[in-house]
């Protein structure tokens, strides 16, 4: 978080930089359109020369303060179990329903033996339903758990008022010869000119700082969602294995009418379903978190003069 810190305090000194070098360029473009309208003016190449000539030149501190968020480290953890899943070939025996045929005596017909009577069996072979012994042996999943912790720095944040004093010209017209006082409109409109240019920058110094130090911390907000978001890849890939692996195990038990395991595999499933939504629901809030908090930093940016 310091590594962030340091990093807005390094743009907002660029900013400075710039916006003091822009000054200065506007005070020499007015020093050449002062030498321009009064021949008698210093060389414009020294602007302080060619604008005291002309100007009494004072300087006023102008301050622009802001509020920036300053970001400290609190570690965040979040401990899980996550499935691991080897598959092992096991033998399974079950009975299930068949039919065979057998020869069995439907009926009896009477055979007559002069006044003695028998009956015999009329024999067909009719279908009987019998339990049938079927032994399978195929890949089942077999789950272990292992705790895993994600660890990342969830970002403190605290407001500090950061102010940046600039000495900024303000030009005053002299009076010192007949020939500035017969151009003294013209010379006037360079000095509205340039105050109003220095005015416009100053404008453009506080929009560059409320951008740049917004996007400094998008930057460091984006590498925390980052680190999460590969975490949360890794565990659904865990996840993702076991369901799947699960799923093509009972497509094959059901295929074979082994309703038993199908039953215990199917119930294993809905409970490896249900934690893998818990467990992206505890990551998802914690990037949910983030996001408002960067949200809330940006916003806390108060840029004023």
């Amino acid at each position: 978080m310091s590594e962030t810190n340091n990093k807005i305090q390094e743009r907002v000194e660029a900013i400075k930089e710039k916006f003091e070098n822009r000054v200065e360029a506007i005070r020499k473009n007015g020093a050449e359109k002062i030498k321009t309208i009064n021949e008698d003016a210093p060389d414009p190449s020294n602007t302080e020369a060619a604008l005291n000539f002309t100007f009494d030149v004072k300087y006023r501190i102008t301050s622009i303060k802001f509020d920036v968020p300053k970001f400290s480290m609190e570690r965040e953890v979040i401990k899980f179990d996550i499935p691991e899943v080897r598959m092992e070939t096991e033998e399974i025996k079950f009975d299930v329903p068949a039919t065979r045929m057998k020869r069995k005596c439907v009926a009896k017909k009477p055979e007559f033996h002069g006044f003695k009577v028998k009956w015999k069996c009329i024999y067909m072979h009719v279908p009987e339903v019998y339990k049938k012994r079927i032994t399978i042996k195929t890949d089942i999943p077999k789950f272990t758990s292992k705790r895993v912790e994600i660890t990342f720095d969830k970002p403190v944040v605290k407001m500090d008022t950061i102010e940046v004093k600039m000495h900024l010209p303000q030009f005053y017209l002299k009076k010192v010869d007949v020939q500035i006082d017969e151009h003294k409109n013209e010379i006037e409109d360079v000095a509205t000119d340039m105050t109003s240019e220095i005015a416009v920058l100053q404008n453009e110094m506080k929009r560059s700082l409320t951008e740049e130090i917004s996007e400094e911390i998008d930057l460091m907000f984006d590498t925390l969602r980052e680190d999460i978001l590969k975490e949360r890849e890794a565990i659904s890939a865990n996840y993702d294995k076991a369901i799947m692996e699960t799923k093509s195990a009972i497509k094959r038990l059901k295929e074979n009418n082994a309703t038993a395991k199908v039953k215990n595999l199917e119930e294993k499933l809905s409970q490896l379903v249900s934690e893998y939504k818990l467990v992206l629901t505890d990551l998802d809030k914690a990037l949910e978190g983030l996001n408002q908090q960067e949200e809330e930093s940006i916003r806390s940016l108060k840029i004023s003069a």
